[in-house]
């Protein structure tokens, strides 16, 4: 490269510099991390100004345009992480290439619009800014931006070669972060630092294969209709503190019965309506989607002679959950614009389905989604209406309504045993009460723990987990099945492997990064570390469930 200077702004490299220690700022103090941390830092320092530089030799116009960019990216991560606990990675940018990505996401394109005017605004603010007196050599740049890339990686890779605690944890708050994968990295450090000590948590995990998944020919003895009711995003916090709030779901517990203490498998729809109709665990669900074949108790159901339908107030094509789930199910989704008009239509079409008669038994599916972000009407073009705890406790008020025409019209089917109702939420959601809004980031209670509503079933008592739900419908249906109460094991989200997960078992909590095959322990919501006698005991339910499940 030739020793060239160019001027540099030190506008573009200050307003850079401060919006990267507010994108970094959560793991620049989280402990021993915070060498690499502050490494990585440097590193993206040196590289946003290196890639300046280099615009900028090229035409003043590139330079300031790479600027807005650089400004938009790191304020929407900064927004982003802030809102919602999540970061602008593979994952959520993932997420804007599924089906109907903008509805279930839950914004507009008032947010592409946002981020333009954006990149618009910081040109022009850069572009009028004359160019002051300061010089780089693009050399010197380069050269700094290649050590602090050694030493960040460097750091890592040792605290993570000796487990050192809070290493793993500190990487996931970093944003713009990759490391070698783990096999690399002990590899290169073995005969260096190695013989590695033992870590009781380092035990790979197997991953999920790519095998058949055919389940046992089942014969189901007591044909009874099943209508499965799961409304999105319904946490039962706000019930337990307000029963008035959802009065047709309150009504159950002497209908039938009601829980509102019922975990969800993850705090994301797909990896949570995975478990729910398959009894297992969210980490087998990757392998699942790249087989693409049909698997759950629906299936079941089908071979046994049931028709089967849906009605679904969103469409249910989200990370290929229609293909693998509900595979020959006879589907209508809404089209109406409102959550309102969805959650209605949803009503109008079970009561019709239902209520018309039928030459066979029959499961269906009423899938709700009026309590999704942004809590109210969604506006194409305005944006959002909503996004509150007011909004959110008035989103659940208006399905609950919906619950209640629906519970008048087959309510009686149930009452005369003609008809098993189930009711539940795929997951809760968080209103800012541990600082974010929406799901997916955290193993907390207010994402995970859900109502679980039943009428015309048996005297079982409800599941604790969604994990029990297809052998409590099997139970409801004359098959002898066990519904365990303990232990829970929760799975924080992702594309398609969990992160994380929590065991909950005899009134104790583990919680556990998961990556690369690694079970490496972490502080709970309540940021109290249990003993390593239950981290221990816990670690080992949870990977013998998962080898069983392989």
């Amino acid at each position: 490269m030739k020793d060239l200077k160019v001027r540099q702004s030190r506008f573009e490299i200050g307003i850079t510099l401060l919006l990267l220690v507010l994108a970094l700022s959560p793991a620049l103090f989280s402990g021993s991390g915070s060498i690499f941390a502050f490494g990585h830092l440097f590193f993206l320092g040196t590289l946003a100004a290196l890639l300046l530089e280099a615009c900028r030799r090229l035409h003043r116009l590139a330079g300031t345009l790479l600027f807005a960019v650089f400004t938009a990216l790191l304020g929407t991560e900064v927004v982003t992480y802030r809102l919602t606990g999540l970061h602008l990675n593979g994952f959520t940018f993932g997420l804007l290439f599924e089906e109907d990505a903008l509805n279930n996401i839950g914004v507009t394109v008032l947010l592409p619009l946002v981020l333009a005017g954006v990149i618009v605004v910081s040109f022009l603010l850069a572009f009028g800014r004359p160019n002051p007196a300061q010089r780089f050599r693009l050399r010197w740049l380069t050269l700094l931006c290649a050590a602090f890339l050694a030493f960040t990686q460097l750091a890592y890779a040792v605290l993570y070669y000796q487990a050192v605690p809070g290493a793993l944890e500190t990487r996931r708050k970093l944003p713009f972060f990759s490391a070698p994968h783990r096999y690399y990295i002990v590899r290169a450090l073995d005969p260096i630092l190695g013989p590695r000590s033992s870590n009781p948590f380092a035990n790979p995990v197997p991953s999920p294969t790519a095998g058949t998944s055919t389940p046992p020919a089942l014969e189901i003895p007591e044909k009874r209709n099943v209508l499965l009711v799961v409304m999105d995003s319904v946490r039962a916090k706000d019930m337990v503190a307000d029963p008035g709030l959802a009065p047709n779901l309150a009504s159950l517990a002497e209908k039938g019965r009601l829980t509102l203490k019922h975990y969800a498998a993850s705090n994301c729809t797909h990896f949570s309506m995975f478990s729910m109709f398959t009894g297992k665990l969210p980490s087998g669900f990757g392998a699942a989607r790249q087989r693409g074949e049909s698997i759950g108790f629906v299936r079941t159901l089908q071979a046994n002679g049931y028709e089967t339908t849906s009605a679904e107030a969103l469409s249910l094509d989200w990370y290929n959950l229609s293909n693998m789930l509900f595979s020959g199910v006879t589907r209508y989704v809404a089209e109406a614009k409102s959550f309102v008009e969805k959650d209605r239509f949803v009503t109008d079409t079970t009561i019709r389905l239902l209520n018309a008669s039928h030459d066979q038994p029959y499961f269906h599916l009423a899938y709700y989604n009026g309590a999704h972000f942004p809590y109210g009407n969604l506006d194409p073009v305005l944006g959002i209406v909503g996004g509150t705890v007011e909004s959110y406790r008035g989103a659940i008020k208006a399905m609950d309504d919906e619950i209640g025409r629906l519970l008048k019209a087959v309510g009686p089917k149930a009452a005369h045993g003609e008809l098993v109702i189930m009711i539940t939420a795929d997951h809760g959601e968080s209103v800012f009460e541990d600082g974010v809004i929406g799901h997916s980031s955290a193993l907390t209670d207010e994402q995970l723990i859900v109502p679980f509503a039943s009428m015309g079933a048996n005297d079982l008592p409800p599941p604790t987990s969604q994990l029990e739900v297809a052998d409590y419908l099997f139970s409801q249906l004359g098959l002898s099945r066990t519904v365990e109460t303990s232990p829970v094991i929760l799975s924080n989200c992702s594309v398609e492997v969990p992160t994380g997960f929590a065991v909950i078992d005899e009134g104790t909590r583990a919680d556990f990064l998961y990556e690369d095959g690694i079970l490496s322990p972490v502080a709970p919501p309540d940021k109290i570390m249990p003993p390593k006698a239950i981290q221990l005991r816990a670690a080992h339910i949870l990977t013998n469930r998962m080898a069983t499940e392989n």
